[in-house]
């Protein structure tokens, strides 16, 4: 009896062993089979075998595979309040600068100059070198071909001003980049750039600066498009004679592009960049009746978070407005200070350097 059943033990130990299992089956089949598995599982399968490893770790076809067919990651965060500046925390010690691929890249909240790359999916961390003192503005983008990762970096301090650019596993530390008029980046010996808007999230990996230059009463806005990728930039300047105050104009993203509107007499008109690089504009008007709200829209030219042919979406006061432009119809959304969650899609890509690390959640 006890050798029947011993016998019986070692038959269902192999029967379970999944590198047995991986010979007997064709190499494509457990592809196709552990492409719709949970990231948790993979990061676990992949110490079965050195096949198993390099198609979860290195494969670029197999992480696309899968980020496409996974399921979305339930995060959590709060949100943290400081004036008019509202700061995403899915730490308690780090705030979101931005997110791409899965990735988030995170700025410290008690060093400007200490940022972070993380996968929430697979709790890998990369840290920086630290940023230029005076940094204002951090992006990054990343190839999903060839995973090659760029963060960049405006800073500006008194008369100091530029930018830096560090490739991911190639990089010490960060190197300048240059832009094609540096004179455009001061006004009067001060940083010139106003304001940056992020990459939007069908054009990721294109982020713009915008600069309100002249004097007097001779205003003009000028958008500095930057790739990432490819470190260019791209001057547009908007076309005169459409706006009579640039510093009350509305900045967001128009259907994936960038766009800039004012609002007066129940109706928004706006330019928007149809092609950063042909240097070409649209001209848009819709009707909007929220009368009530737009005059404090002004203040803060990036209460806009983004727009659409259906609606516009912004940030008010301590609430989320959603404007429907077909049923002219508002919906409101309190911002809460406690526990919030929203759903990203997880990724396996990991940037050369990262290790493994526990985060400090902010719940």
């Amino acid at each position: 009896m006890v050798r029947c059943y011993q016998r019986k033990k070692i038959i269902m130990m192999r029967r379970a062993d999944p590198v047995n299992a991986s010979k007997q089956l064709p190499f494509d089949i457990i592809t196709e089979i552990l492409s719709w598995l949970p990231i948790d599982s993979l990061v676990r399968f992949k110490r079965v075998c050195k096949n198993w490893y390099f198609l979860i770790v290195h494969d670029r076809k197999f992480i696309a595979k899968h980020m496409e067919r996974t399921c979305l990651l339930r995060l959590k965060y709060v949100y943290k309040q400081e004036a008019n500046k509202l700061t995403v925390l899915f730490d308690k010690s780090f705030g979101m600068a931005a997110f791409s691929a899965g990735l988030v890249l995170e700025k410290s909240l008690t060093n400007s100059q200490v940022f972070r790359i993380r996968n929430p999916a697979t709790h890998q961390v990369l840290y920086l070198p630290n940023a230029h003192e005076g940094t204002r503005n951090m992006d990054f983008a990343l190839n999903p071909s060839t995973h090659e990762c760029k963060v960049v970096c405006f800073y500006g301090k008194d008369s100091e001003v530029g930018f830096e650019v560090l490739t991911i596993g190639k990089d010490e530390q960060w190197r300048p980049m240059k832009h094609p008029n540096t004179d455009l980046l001061k006004h009067r010996g001060k940083p010139a750039l106003q304001y940056y808007r992020g990459s939007s999230f069908k054009c990721e990996g294109l982020g713009h600066f915008f600069q309100v230059t002249g004097d007097g009463q001779d205003w003009n806005l000028k958008i500095h498009s930057l790739d990432i990728l490819s470190e260019c930039f791209s001057t547009n300047t908007v076309p005169g004679g459409f706006y009579v105050n640039w510093w009350d104009s509305l900045v967001f993203y128009w259907n994936d592009c960038v766009a800039v509107a004012d609002i007066a007499e129940e109706k928004l008109t706006m330019l928007v960049l149809e092609d950063y690089k042909q240097h070409k504009w649209s001209k848009k008007t819709v009707r909007v009746t929220f009368l009530e709200d737009h005059m404090t829209l002004k203040k803060d030219p990036f209460s806009v978070v983004n727009a659409d042919s259906d609606g516009l979406h912004f940030r008010f006061k301590d609430r989320f407005i959603h404007y429907d432009l077909k049923t002219e119809t508002i919906e409101k959304v309190n911002i809460r200070q406690g526990n919030n969650f929203c759903f990203v899609k997880p990724s396996l890509i990991a940037l050369k350097g990262m290790k493994t690390g526990k985060v400090a959640c902010c719940i």
